[in-house]
C-alpha cells in the first residue's frame, strides 16, 4: 500500500468517518512495512534455461512456477538464498513497466552456479522481456 493510499483511509474525521476496519488495515500496513527487509539486484533477462551468470529467467504467466536464478546478479552481487517460504517475495521488474510478484514457496535448489525457487506468481504486467533486457529482482522478507 503506497503512503497515499494509507492516507486516503483517514479522510478528515470531522464526521467520524474513520472505520475501525480502516484502522486495521493502516496499523497491518505500518507493521507489514516495519517488519519488511527489502533489497534489489540488478539481472538480465534470459530466454535460455538454465541461466548463465547475472541473467534470471522463467514464464510468464500467473501460477506455479519456477524461477531459474544466477547465483549472482549482474554486476556481482550474491543473492541470498535460504529464504523462509511465505515469508519472501520476489518482484521482478524493468523500466519499460513489464513486473511479475511472486510469493516464494519453498527451498531453493542448488544447481551450483544458479537456483530453481519454487514460487506462485501472483501479479503479471506486461509481456516477456526480450533477451538481455535489464530486470530488477526485488526481494522482500518479512522479519
Amino acid at each position: 500500500m503506497t503512503r497515499d493510499e494509507l492516507l486516503a483511509l483517514f479522510p478528515d474525521n470531522t464526521s467520524g468517518d474513520i472505520s475501525a476496519a480502516d484502522l486495521r488495515s493502516a496499523v497491518g500496513e505500518l507493521y507489514d512495512a516495519a517488519h519488511t527487509a527489502t533489497q534489489a539486484y540488478a539481472y538480465r533477462w534470459s530466454t535460455a534455461s538454465p541461466p548463465g551468470a547475472g541473467r534470471v529467467t522463467m514464464t510468464w504467466a500467473l501460477g506455479v512456477q519456477t524461477l531459474h536464478l544466477s547465483e549472482t546478479s549482474d554486476d556481482g552481487l550474491a543473492f541470498p538464498f535460504g529464504l523462509s517460504g511465505s515469508a519472501a517475495v520476489i518482484v521482478l521488474s524493468t523500466a519499460a513497466g513489464q513486473k511479475l510478484i511472486l510469493s516464494v514457496t519453498g527451498a531453493a535448489s542448488d544447481f551450483g552456479t544458479y537456483r530453481d525457487v519454487p514460487a506462485n506468481v501472483t501479479q503479471v504486467t506486461g509481456t516477456v522481456p526480450a533477451n538481455n533486457d535489464a530486470v530488477t529482482v526485488s526481494l522482500a522478507v518479512r522479519q
